[in-house]
C-alpha cells in the first residue's frame, strides 16, 4: 500500500476544499471526458462540487461530531454507519475469523495439519470471492448486494446451526463435512458486501463529515471486535452450537435494518446522494446556487462582449 499510494490522485472535492479548483477540474476532465475541461458533464460535476463544498463551509455548523444529531438526515446517516460497523463484525464472521479451530474441534476435525489446510483454503477462497464481487458493485447496486448477502448469510447460518446440533447428537462425519461446507457458503455471501463497508459508508456522508463518520463506523467495529474477543470463546465453550442461534437472530435483524434504512446510491454523484437523506430542499438550494453562478458567468460574458463592441 505504501509503495503505490503516491500514485493515487487526490479527489476533486479535496482540491476544491483546499482552494485548488483548477486541479479539481483537470482531474474530472481526465477521468470523465478524455481531458476535455469544457465538456458539459465535467462542467456540471465541477459546479455541483464547488457549490456543495462552498455551502458546507458557509454553514453555521460544519464538520462537528454534533452535526450527526442536528438533522433527521444526519441521524439516519449515523444509524447507517453505526449499524454497518456492527454488521461488519457481528454477522458471525468473528466466530470463524478467530475461533475456526474451536469450531473444527467441535465437528471432529482435530488434526493440526488438516485444520491448517482448511484455514488456508478458506483464506484463499475469501480473497478470490472478495475480488470477484468487487467488479459487480455498480452493476448490481448496493441494496441488492447487501440484501442478498445478509439473506444468504442468515440461511447458511441456520443450516450450519442445524447441522451442528445434529452432529452434537449423532457425531457423524458427514454432518461435520456439512458444517464445513456451510462455513464456505456463509463466507461466499459475507464477501459479497465486505467491499461496501468503506465505500458505502463514505459516499452517504457530506464532504465535511466524511472523515468523522468513517471514524464512528470504525469505533462501532472495534466495539464489536471487543465483544467477539471476550464473549465468543466463553460462549462456545459453555453452550457450544446453541450460541449460533444468537447470530441467526442477529442476521435476521440485520436484514430488516438494511431493507428499511439503507438507500440505493448506485449511479448517483455524491452531491445528489444528499437528496436521499436531506430531501429535495437541499438539492433545490444547490441548484439555485448553481443557477446564480451560471447567471453571473453569463452576465460577465455579456459585459465583455459589450465592451469589445464599443471598442
Amino acid at each position: 500500500m505504501l509503495a503505490v499510494v503516491w500514485w493515487i490522485p487526490e479527489s476533486p472535492r479535496y482540491h476544491v476544499s483546499k482552494g485548488q479548483p483548477q486541479r479539481a477540474l483537470k482531474t474530472l476532465a481526465y477521468y470523465h471526458a478524455d481531458g476535455n475541461e469544457h465538456d458539459e458533464v465535467v462542467q456540471l460535476e465541477f459546479t455541483e462540487i464547488t457549490t456543495a463544498i462552498a455551502m458546507e463551509k458557509a454553514s453555521e455548523h460544519s464538520g462537528s461530531y454534533v452535526d450527526f444529531l442536528r438533522t433527521p438526515g444526519n441521524r439516519k446517516r449515523l444509524l447507517i454507519i453505526i449499524t454497518f460497523g456492527l454488521f461488519a463484525q457481528w454477522s458471525g464472521n468473528g466466530l470463524v475469523s478467530y475461533y475456526l479451530n474451536l469450531i473444527m474441534d467441535s465437528i471432529g476435525i482435530k488434526d493440526a495439519n488438516q485444520q491448517l489446510l482448511i484455514n488456508g483454503a478458506l483464506t484463499s477462497f475469501n480473497l478470490a470471492t472478495n475480488l470477484f464481487f468487487s467488479f459487480f458493485v455498480d452493476k448490481w447496486g448496493r441494496r441488492p448486494i447487501m440484501l442478498v448477502s445478509s439473506a444468504g448469510m442468515m440461511v447458511a447460518f441456520v443450516v450450519w446451526t442445524a447441522l451442528s446440533a445434529e452432529y452434537d447428537a449423532h457425531s457423524s462425519s458427514a454432518l461435520g463435512s456439512g458444517v464445513l461446507g456451510m462455513i464456505f457458503i456463509y463466507y461466499l455471501f459475507y464477501n459479497m458486501k465486505s467491499g461496501l463497508i468503506a465505500s458505502y459508508t463514505t459516499e452517504i456522508l457530506p464532504y465535511s463529515m466524511r472523515a468523522k463518520g468513517y471514524t464512528i463506523m470504525e469505533f462501532a467495529m472495534y466495539i464489536a471486535l471487543f465483544f467477539n474477543q471476550y464473549v465468543n470463546p466463553i460462549a462456545l465453550d459453555n453452550i457450544h452450537w446453541r450460541y449460533y442461534i444468537f447470530y441467526c437472530c442477529f442476521l435476521a435483524m440485520e436484514l430488516v435494518v438494511i431493507w428499511y434504512f439503507y438507500p440505493e446510491t448506485r449511479y448517483l454523484p455524491l452531491e445528489e446522494i444528499t437528496r436521499l437523506f436531506d430531501g429535495e430542499d437541499i438539492v433545490e438550494a444547490t441548484n439555485i446556487e448553481i443557477g446564480k453562478g451560471d447567471n453571473q458567468e453569463k452576465a460577465a460574458t455579456t459585459a465583455v462582449h459589450i465592451e469589445e463592441t464599443k471598442v
